[in-house]
């Protein structure tokens, strides 16, 4: 029986994880119920520490509860003369201790009210001592705290309070230690359990014959595995703390029952993954054989796949030879007709390169002649202007329509002179009021805005000076304000934002149309780079507007608005040195 190399790594995969997570499995269900044991072992080791800290604030807060009692002035008078109202009085005295019954002792040490309680402690009493222990009396199992009443500095009986110690203590603690808590009397009778019943009796029996030990100990009772721990109260009787193994371990089948889910999710991923990493180890066999089909046909195009693994990479390459060495044998048979064609086709090529060139140098002595005759029509449209601006001196805004024309048509002359000859250095020297240039391109601005609702606001300072020429700088602010109008179509808003730092002025174009693409904005500055459709859209634009900026020692950047869409264009230029801006002044 024939397999596939993709089944047979496929089954090894599959043996490999079967390998690694079965006894992985098993160390971990063990360990689980390592941990959950040991976790049970720690917190009842805890326990008799609770205990003792428990009856230490329970003995302080009831031996002032004695000693209230015992000092109130009206009872000791009371004690003295064996007066029935004592009895009325320390009972209301300890309503105000909830959970607590009066104890009064009279001046021959017998009770008045209360259990019985051991003479040794009311010895303690008549030397000024304030005993707080737990007995067994009368009454029953508790706890009392007593205080010497006094009458004229001598001792005349003794008062306190008595807890019973029940299942409502037992229960306390069990919340405390979380634990079932089995309290023995100091007869070693059963005071309180807080477990379940069928064992308590068992359990009782079994601790009363073990001594007291605050190690944690392990008992078998009716086939169940008990963890105890026990502690010493004061006065006597004990505190032994229960937790059943079987109820703390009965969370382990669900845990295994997640664990096995678990197993099962990870190996169907292994599987998933092992498929496809043996379905990549194995495609390039497939591949090979594939393209040893098409040879045979007598293709030698097809194509063969390469392995990560060095072996299976080397088969390939050497069949790849292997073709490569046959194609040529082949090639070499049609060499004439190859050649022949080889060569039609690269006069094709030569041909095609010299129309282009021809169109190439067509175009640029176009543009040359362009500039050349541009600059007579705009001296002549600047002479009429200029008479008709003699002509309007009463019309001040048809004067200053005029002036604003014959300003441009003079930046026309220039930018046409430039073109003619690129290679000619300019002056960088001259400075300007950059607020003034933005006030004035925003003038110009407006003025061929149309019908469009596009407003262009200036927020600058009185006055920034900076190291640039007027032309050029106004050249730029034009370049970056038509972009944004084109940006907007027939609505929004355009800010020219001046302000002066300490050695840069800072003079920002911001719109709110629709921004600058990701892609685009590495590329806004690059020559011939442009986003227009339409033929205005040439691409040289922002181009020649870093190339101006740089050239007078500045910088320009573009982004995008961080508080809503629009572009923001950033120009940083030197301001006017402050020497020059005195004599200026």
């Amino acid at each position: 029986m024939k397999v596939s190399l993709n089944t047979a790594l496929l089954g090894l995969v599959l043996v490999v994880i079967l390998v690694g997570l079965i006894p992985a499995a098993i160390l971990l269900d063990k360990h689980l119920v390592e941990g959950l044991e040991q976790g049970v072992r720690d917190d009842l080791a805890a326990a008799p520490l609770v205990l003792a800290a428990r009856f230490e604030n329970q003995a302080g807060a009831r031996m002032m509860h004695a000693k209230e009692l015992a000092s109130h002035p009206a009872l000791g008078p009371m004690v003295v003369v064996n007066d029935e109202r004592a009895v009325a009085l320390a009972a209301s005295v300890t309503d105000a201790f909830p959970g607590e019954d009066p104890i009064l002792i009279g001046g021959d040490g017998q009770r008045v009210v209360g259990p019985t309680v051991p003479g040794a402690l009311i010895d303690v009493t008549r030397s000024g001592g304030m005993p707080v222990q737990v007995i067994q009396s009368d009454l029953g199992f508790g706890a009392v705290a007593l205080a010497p009443i006094t009458v004229n500095g001598r001792w005349a009986g003794a008062a306190g309070v008595w807890v019973p110690i029940a299942e409502e203590e037992a229960a306390q603690l069990s919340v405390l230690t979380r634990s079932d808590v089995l309290l023995m009397a100091p007869d070693e009778a059963l005071a309180a359990y807080t477990g379940r019943a069928e064992p308590a009796m068992g359990l009782f029996g079994l601790l009363a014959e073990q001594p007291v030990s605050e190690e944690v100990r392990e008992f078998e009772l009716a086939g169940e595995r008990y963890l105890v721990v026990s502690g010493f109260l004061p006065g006597g009787g004990r505190a032994s703390f229960v937790r059943a193994l079987a109820e703390e371990l009965a969370v382990v089948p669900d845990l295994q029952v997640i664990g096995a889910g678990v197993l099962g999710l990870t190996l169907l991923l292994a599987l998933f993954i092992g498929a496809g990493f043996a379905s990549h180890l194995a495609r390039p066999f497939g591949s090979l054989a594939s393209a040893a089909d098409r040879i045979s046909e007598g293709h030698f195009d097809a194509t063969v796949e390469h392995s990560f693994v060095k072996e299976v990479d080397q088969v390939s390459a050497a069949f790849e030879a292997m073709r490569d060495a046959l194609a040529r044998r082949i090639e070499e048979l049609a060499g004439a007709n190859a050649e022949l064609e080889d060569r039609q086709e690269r006069l094709t090529v030569l041909q095609a390169e010299l129309v282009q060139r021809d169109r190439l140098s067509a175009a640029s002595r176009l543009l040359a002649q362009l500039a050349h005759e541009v600059r007579n029509p705009v001296a002549s449209v600047r002479n009429c202007l200029e008479i008709l601006r003699r002509r309007v001196d009463e019309d001040e805004e048809a004067s200053e329509l005029a002036d604003l024309a014959i300003d441009e048509l003079l930046r026309m002359h220039e930018l046409a002179e430039q073109m003619l000859d690129l290679h000619r250095p300019h002056s960088a020297e001259g400075d300007c009021d950059a607020a003034a240039v933005a006030e004035d391109v925003a003038a110009v601005v407006r003025v061929g805005l149309g019908d469009a609702d596009i407003d262009v606001q200036v927020v600058a300072s009185t006055s920034v000076p900076v190291d640039v020429p007027a032309d050029a700088l106004k050249q730029v602010l034009l370049n970056l304000v038509q972009n944004a109008q084109d940006a907007l179509g027939s609505s929004g808003t355009i800010t020219i934002r001046v302000e002066a730092g300490l050695i840069n002025a800072r003079i920002d174009v911001v719109d709110d149309g629709h921004g600058i693409s990701d892609d685009a904005l590495p590329q806004v500055f690059d020559p011939f780079f442009t986003t227009k459709s339409d033929v205005r859209g040439v691409g040289l634009g922002l181009f020649t507007a870093a190339g101006l900026v740089r050239g007078h020692g500045g910088r320009i950047a573009a982004a995008n608005r961080s508080d809503r869409s629009g572009a923001r264009l950033t120009i940083e230029i030197p301001l006017l040195e402050p020497s020059v801006q005195e004599a200026m002044a």
